[in-house]
């Protein structure tokens, strides 16, 4: 039996020479080194930090959190950075496949206006009498998501689909200098029969080839959190992520460089997060309520390095990330305006016209006249004390 193994099986395809392997690592080291090739910015900064400077091929990310704490915001905008030639020079050589199997165009487009044009998504599709201006912004906006490098999986499909375009995609674009595929969310795949474990399992098995098959290709995971992370909402020992809150947390952490919880306690009624020693997260003081053992919750939502294989754990400047959400910038030193009542802001600043200026010009000029009579027509105590 092992002698027809042999026979029908040419086991040589799967060695290389140490030479090989090591000379191929070296001159890929050497590349980055010269500015060849440059790691992708995400705009993070302890992402890049744990990533060694910034997103390399063959490696993947994992984003998770319960529903609507904001995964799919968070690598929307990781991906808009990479995306960006003034933050990467080499992006207009990436390529990006998004898979959106859980939001529509029309939802990404809109989150997209409504964050540009700093206005609520409801104001944006209430009727109005036509703002030529409004639209002409929208309009830039929309041109600035059509582009070449950038393609869409909008609805899930099977993990055969699935991987037939990984292997279409990577084979036609193999000569890019980064590929990166964003499933958004993992759980959403077709299961065709199959219970969700093994549809999940299966999916993460092709990611895990192509990345080891295909020397340019990146993979960006959104994941739902399971409901473990809430029944320990009254812990402060207990309150932050952990790995195991992954739906397949196992199959996952198998795959991925660097998995990241996402977590907004202010959801679940809590003013304070977290309990630690006062000398902890020194960095990050600013994010602490007054006595420095616990985190402010207020517009804010808690990133958690909860795993990464490149560093460790302590090598990190910090594995929390507060992120402020907008319009909280306030409270934490960055600026921006307190509105008292969100249902009745202040009112903005007068915007002056031609006729006002003309008009303030005219009331100083009859004030100084106004004034030069005062001045100089009214008698002198010397004319008064005369006059007597």
């Amino acid at each position: 039996m092992q002698e027809d193994l042999k026979n029908k099986i040419d086991i040589r395809r799967i060695f290389k020479t140490s030479k090989q392997v090591m000379e191929e690592a070296y001159e890929n080291i050497l590349k980055y080194r010269r500015g060849e090739l440059i790691p992708a910015k995400t705009g993070y900064d302890y992402i890049d930090e744990a990533l060694l400077g910034g997103i390399f091929p063959q490696h993947a990310i994992a984003i998770g959190a319960r529903p609507s704490v904001g995964k799919s915001y968070v690598a929307q905008k990781i991906l808009e950075n990479v995306m960006n030639p003034m933050i990467n020079p080499q992006a207009e050589d990436y390529f990006l496949v998004n898979c959106e199997f859980e939001m529509n165009p029309q939802d990404l487009l809109l989150r997209r206006m409504s964050q540009d044009m700093k206005k609520r998504a409801p104001e944006i599709l209430r009727r109005q009498d036509s703002n030529t201006v409004e639209e002409m912004r929208m309009f830039e906006i929309l041109q600035g998501e059509i582009r070449n490098n950038i393609i869409y999986i909008d609805a899930p499909c099977t993990v055969k689909e699935f991987e037939a375009a990984v292997y279409h995609i990577a084979t036609k674009h193999k000569d890019k200098r980064l590929i990166i595929f964003k499933v958004d969310h993992i759980a959403l795949i077709k299961r065709m029969g199959l219970d969700p474990k093994s549809a999940i399992d299966d999916l993460v098995a092709v990611m895990n080839e192509a990345k080891l098959v295909y020397k340019n290709i990146f993979f960006l995971i959104i994941s739902q959190f399971n409901r473990e992370i809430e029944g320990r909402i009254k812990s402060p020992q207990e309150q932050p992520p952990r790995l195991s809150d992954f739906y397949q947390s196992d199959t996952l952490g198998q795959l991925c460089t660097l998995m990241i919880g996402l977590h907004n306690p202010r959801r679940y009624g809590l003013d304070k997060y977290m309990i630690f020693g006062k000398d902890w997260y020194q960095t990050l003081d600013r994010f602490k309520t007054e006595n420095k053992t616990s985190f402010r919750t207020a517009g804010l939502v808690f990133h958690h390095i909860l795993k990464v294989r490149q560093v460790s754990m302590e090598e990190l400047t910090n594995t929390i990330h507060p992120e402020i959400l907008p319009g909280h910038g306030w409270m934490y030193g960055e600026g921006g305006t307190k509105f008292v009542n969100p249902n009745q802001p202040p009112t903005p600043p007068k915007l002056y016209t031609v006729e006002d200026v003309t008009d303030n010009q005219e009331q100083e000029t009859k004030e100084e006249q106004s004034l030069y009579c005062l001045l100089y027509t009214s008698p002198s105590p010397r004319d008064l004390s005369t006059s007597r």
